[in-house]
């Protein structure tokens, strides 16, 4: 099961008594957690309903708040961040392994008959152990969602979401300068973009976040920026490509970083030339780059301005200067170098 598909439960009012959320997104995470909370305690109740732990209880105390009632009635939300008691035991002593075992059984037959007065939420960041009796009692009677990070293809639609919340709209152009250097990101982390967007929202005047709007305030984020050198060179604009590379090395980026990017870009403009020379729809050529295909359209856009074999000198420059980068043998007048080739 999704995450999404768990908050149209909760916003259903479908609320199970166990939640197990595991999984490297922890903004997903917060995400459910709060709807949980949300669903089931008013604000004035959390004071004295809610209880939030950072680390486990012992599970004799967590059983027993499990099946305390709440004073003056209504119902325990207890959370549990952090969680180990789903984790693999490799490497455990028979001692160790008995005392697991007993804490296990516990666990399992207070989850097996949990108090209608009683919810869990259990987090992690780490791996579970899916074959554990004790993973499948809490997927079996409650849910066990795993918080995966948001592939490019979905972002969007989390992107409409948002700016929905936010009361804004973001113009098409805007969408693809964001999305464009999310792309380079070899993974997207939702608490960054949900940040990145807000501070769009308060520096945006109008109901629209423009392009500029865009520009100005993701600047700084040597993804946009990379992307946004991609395209100064497609359209053959040296100056502003060297405006870029240099913005980015005076914020403190290291060379090394930057060339990185450089080097996924441009070989990512190799690879669409060849595929663009197949006569391959944009669907399929979008797919096989690894990106929605409005970025795989513009990708190709801009190997149109390269020849593939200008494309394959700058990939072995990259590399060369990659190598005498990492030996102290070139600093940035070598990338500098490289970018005002590719304009020629």
């Amino acid at each position: 099961m999704k995450h999404l598909d768990v908050l149209h439960e909760i916003k259903n009012n479908d609320i199970k008594p166990v939640y197990l959320l595991y999984g490297e997104e922890s903004y997903l995470t917060r995400q459910v957690e709060e709807a949980i909370i949300n669903a089931i305690l008013g604000p004035d109740e959390r004071d004295m309903n809610l209880t939030i732990f950072n680390q486990d209880p012992s599970v004799q105390d967590l059983t027993g708040m499990i099946e305390t009632i709440p004073f003056m009635g209504g119902k325990n939300v207890i959370v549990v961040r952090g969680t180990a008691l789903l984790k693999a035991r490799k490497g455990n002593t028979d001692s160790e392994e008995q005392r697991a075992g007993g804490n296990d059984d516990l666990l399992i037959k207070t989850f097996s008959n949990m108090p209608e007065y009683s919810h869990v939420v259990l987090s992690t960041t780490e791996k579970v152990d899916k074959r554990r009796k004790l993973f499948k009692i809490i997927e079996s009677g409650g849910r066990a969602v795993e918080m995966l990070p948001l592939k490019l293809n979905d972002v969007k639609g989390w992107l409409n979401g948002k700016l929905t919340a936010l009361n804004k709209k973001m113009a098409p152009d805007a969408i693809e300068h964001l999305l464009g250097a999310l792309s380079l990101m070899p993974q997207i982390s939702l608490g960054f973009l949900d940040n990145e967007l807000e501070k769009l929202a308060l520096y945006s005047s109008g109901k629209v976040i423009t392009l500029r709007d865009a520009e100005q305030v993701l600047a700084s984020i040597p993804e946009v920026s990379v992307f946004a050198m991609i395209d100064a060179l497609s359209q053959k604009q040296t100056g502003k490509a060297l405006e870029l590379l240099n913005e980015q090395l005076a914020a403190g980026d290291h060379p090394l970083r930057i060339l990185a990017l450089l080097v996924r870009q441009v070989r990512m403009l190799w690879q669409a030339k060849e595929l663009g020379a197949q006569r391959l729809d944009s669907k399929t050529l979008a797919a096989l780059l690894g990106v929605p295909p409005f970025i795989g359209e513009k990708i190709v856009r801009q190997s149109r301005n390269f020849s593939a074999s200008a494309l394959k000198q700058a990939l072995l420059a990259l590399a060369v200067t990659d190598f005498e980068l990492k030996v102290g043998k070139a600093d940035r007048t070598a990338i500098e170098k490289i970018i005002i080739e590719m304009c020629i």
